[in-house]
């Protein structure tokens, strides 16, 4: 197999849940030497993006590389009014706050993607300014009934939560962003099926060509959530190296084979033979450490990933604090008090909380007390820990 037919059939099945029309359909256009165009929108509301975005930024790095254009789309508008959740109607933000969450995307995505080769655009350019008149030629494409079928307002009804108008519009909105850009295919999670489907519907009705649809597996717990800023749980591309090993390493054993496919390069066979041998009853650590090297090697190099890992086995395996402590300068000596300064804690009603269940050791002594004072304290200063991953150094 040349280099070039491997690359295709990396897109095709790496990570991939979907392809509409189907796969055979977009092989077809791949091979066919025409270079196409696709895009993957990213709505701004949080500053940071976070690793499941990471997966489509990759893919499309996959057809970056193979010459195809490829299209980073700001959603600085549908960002404004957000994607509908399954149990209730998001809250609004303004432009100004879209954007101020976008500014430093360029710089957290330039280890994933060649940002010198895409075409970024913002989506407010065409929606901001659409008319009444143009909103009603859209929304004749779509009947009430395919809205409701979406599965989160599926959710909503079966809860007897409301369904607000206007949210009906975003997936309008996002369709109307694959007319302007008269793409050849979008990329998403799979949980954004419906409303790239959307896009292929209006594309067709609007254009009269075709738009292919190609939709990625989601990096879920066992229990079905996904690894997203939804959830809590995600990595973001603003966090350290050592940061994002410790959370790859907190993950289940049941997450290791699904996220080496998904997030890293490593091929499906040594995928495989992983799956096997921890079936068979072989030590899944040493898997996990593998998957959270590459992880870290693939958002922030190799040095950070040699760093991340022995950094790691300093505190987990070796017992010894880490090497990048971040240390406070503070006049504080109770300890829940000192647990707000050096954010360990969010506030003092958390501190105690912590304190209570135990996640709190001073100088590795387990603290139980809320009254407890921290010192005398030396050159070295004090070192607290918050469960197994997060330090604060305390000097006077």
């Amino acid at each position: 197999m040349s280099d070039q037919e491997q690359k295709i059939k990396e897109i095709l099945e790496r990570g991939v849940e979907n392809i509409y029309p189907s796969k055979e359909a977009l092989e077809k256009l791949l091979r066919g030497g025409k270079k196409i165009k696709i895009y993957c929108g990213y709505d701004p509301n949080s500053p940071t993006l976070h690793i499941g975005h990471g997966i489509t930024i990759r893919k499309l790095a996959k057809f970056q590389e193979l010459g195809h254009k490829v299209i980073f789309l700001f959603g600085d508008f549908t960002g404004q009014i957000g994607d509908p959740d399954k149990l209730s109607v998001r809250q609004q933000i303004t432009h100004k706050q879209v954007l101020a969450n976008l500014k430093d995307w360029k710089k957290q995505i330039k280890n994933l993607i060649n940002i010198d080769k895409i075409e970024f655009k913002f989506n407010s350019k065409w929606l901001a300014k659409l008319t009444f008149s143009d909103l009603i030629e859209i929304a004749k494409n779509f009947t009430v009934g395919q809205m409701l079928d979406r599965d989160m307002f599926q959710e909503r009804l079966k809860i007897d939560r409301p369904i607000y108008l206007h949210e009906f519009f975003y997936p309008l909105m996002q369709a109307y962003d694959s007319v302007v850009m008269a793409v050849d295919l979008e990329i998403g999670g799979n949980d954004q099926t419906f409303n790239m489907l959307a896009g292929r519907t209006l594309v067709k009705a609007m254009k009269g060509k075709e738009k292919l649809v190609l939709t990625m597996k989601l990096l879920e717990d066992p229990s079905g959530k996904k690894m997203g800023k939804s959830e809590g749980n995600m990595i973001t591309l603003a966090d350290k190296p050592s940061e994002i090993y410790g959370k790859v390493m907190s993950w289940t054993d049941a997450m290791i084979v699904p996220a080496l496919e998904i997030l890293t390069d490593m091929p499906m066979p040594e995928i495989i033979q992983i799956k096997n041998e921890m079936a068979a009853g072989k030590n899944p650590k040493i898997a996990k450490m593998l998957l959270a090297y590459k992880v870290v090697e693939i958002y922030c190099g190799k040095p950070a990933a040699i760093s991340a890992e022995e950094n790691f086995k300093q505190v987990f395996e070796e017992k010894l604090n880490p090497d990048d402590i971040p240390t406070f300068k503070t006049k504080a000596r109770n300890i829940v008090e000192v647990l707000v300064e050096t954010k360990l804690a969010a506030s003092k009603s958390e501190a105690r909380r912590l304190i209570a269940q135990g996640g709190i050791k001073v100088d590795t002594k387990e603290i139980k007390d809320e009254n407890f004072e921290i010192g005398p304290i030396d050159a070295d200063g004090v070192v607290i820990q918050k469960g197994k991953r997060y330090f604060a150094k305390v000097v006077s």
